[in-house]
């Protein structure tokens, strides 16, 4: 259950469908079309119990933009609010009495808002191709709230697509000092801690992929400080299937420590020259 908030689109559940039923929206396909394509395509995520409301309720959202919701869907939507299942499994993921006091006003303003009139029909958008922010070997610094460093590097980048993903890699970095070239020769990536369970916190390098349209309004503050070669190609339809907004970058790197303490010690290292260099068989 990918959350990093309380939103309803604070996950990255949410994230994809949205993604996915407005990019098939404006290829020209109806609201029913894409609602069965991504039902059907998405049945893992239907019968999870933890990302199946996440699931819904983008769903939901995307009708709604479309002035389209389904009677069925909203029927549903309302059904996962009143009943309290929602909060329910918050409370058996951890999550604290605050959170679940905003997710409850969250769910409120929601069902609200799917019982309201839009005003407007969402128009189809005309796609843009765009390149990527960064470019493929990047040496990232990146400035954090504190003041302090950390440092990333950019494993893959595009030319002329639809939202010109670049794929970033977060460092094990921390230093009042912007991090140098010497660093990324040899630097590890930073590892995180994801709820695989009720109870249980696994190792998660931080990889993913970042678009291009939300960087500008993302106020993140990166400097590319040199470039090393970046040899082994990634695809985002096969490769490090996260996506994740720009403006994150800094918290996943100030909150490390934190997540290691709560949930234990890192177990994993993993060399970002592996993942720069091609391997042959």
């Amino acid at each position: 259950m990918g959350n990093w908030g309380t939103g309803i689109s604070s996950n990255d559940i949410f994230e994809d469908i949205k993604d996915e039923f407005f990019e098939l929206y404006n290829d020209g396909l109806e609201p029913t079309e894409i609602t069965q394509k991504l039902v059907n395509s998405n049945q893992e995520i239907v019968n999870d119990r933890e990302d199946a409301n996440n699931f819904w309720f983008a769903l939901a959202l995307c009708q709604w933009e479309c002035k389209s919701l389904e009677p069925e869907l909203l029927e549903r939507i309302t059904q996962i609010v009143e009943s309290g299942t929602d909060i329910e499994l918050w409370k058996e993921l951890g999550a604290e009495k605050s959170e679940l006091t905003k997710r409850q006003k969250v769910l409120d303003k929601l069902l609200e808002k799917l019982n309201s009139e839009k005003k407007n029909l969402k128009r189809r958008k005309k796609k843009v191709f765009r390149d990527s922010v960064f470019k493929k070997g990047d040496c990232l610094s990146v400035r954090l709230s504190n003041g302090s460093f950390g440092a990333a590097f950019v494993l893959e980048s595009e030319e002329q697509t639809e939202y010109g993903l670049n794929l970033i890699a977060l460092c094990d970095y921390a230093s009042e000092e912007p991090p140098t070239i010497e660093f990324f020769e040899k630097a590890n990536i930073l590892i995180s801690k994801q709820q695989a369970s009720r109870d249980t916190y696994q190792d998660h390098p931080l990889i993913s992929w970042y678009m291009a349209p939300h960087f500008k309004a993302s106020e993140v503050n990166l400097t590319v400080i040199g470039s090393l070669d970046a040899k082994k190609s990634y695809n985002h339809e096969k490769d490090y299937k996260s996506y994740v907004h720009w403006k994150y970058i800094s918290d996943h790197i100030e909150n490390q420590p934190e997540l290691v303490a709560e949930h234990g010690p890192i177990q994993t290292k993993l060399k970002l020259k592996t993942l720069r260099k091609k391997t042959w068989l």
